[in-house]
């Protein structure tokens, strides 16, 4: 069974550009004191967006989604961005060719909501979790086989 991270406290996340990484450094409390540490690391990372961070922020669930939801759910987003800041860089002014591209990287989407706080997603081609020691908590998940046209 894989480890959960409901109800875990993000205690620090960065973002390794270069190496299109992001870190979420997780504690599950008990009575205030650190109980269990999760990092949760995505790799392959093409896009993210994390929104109301509270500096305080409580972990409901990391779930996979087909990349191509978050496309289309945040379209204007992303039409935004690469108006303004070139912002993904695979988004080419439209839908198709940035669904084709995330299909060839083997993209997928991940949700990441909150109890209280930061919420988001990220578009990256694995997520893993490590113990506080290092050690894998989790097989990796093979992608979602993507829906039959």
């Amino acid at each position: 069974m894989a480890r959960s991270v409901h109800d875990n406290f993000i205690v620090s996340y960065e973002v390794h550009c270069e190496r299109r990484e992001i870190r979420l450094h997780t504690e599950y409390r008990d009575r205030g004191e650190p109980f269990e540490r999760t990092v949760v690391v995505f790799t392959g990372v093409e896009a993210y967006s994390f929104q109301h961070d509270c500096l305080g922020n409580i972990i409901f669930d990391i779930e996979e989604v087909p990349a191509e939801s978050i496309l289309t759910q945040h379209r204007a987003q992303f039409e935004e961005g690469c108006r303004v800041a070139g912002w993904p860089r695979f988004w080419q002014k439209s839908l198709d060719p940035a669904r084709r591209y995330l299909h060839e990287q083997a993209t997928r989407g991940f949700e990441l909501s909150s109890s209280y706080g930061m919420s988001g997603w990220i578009l990256a081609r694995d997520m893993q979790m490590f113990d506080g020691d290092g050690h894998v908590v989790n097989k990796p998940v093979e992608p979602t086989a993507p829906p039959r046209s």
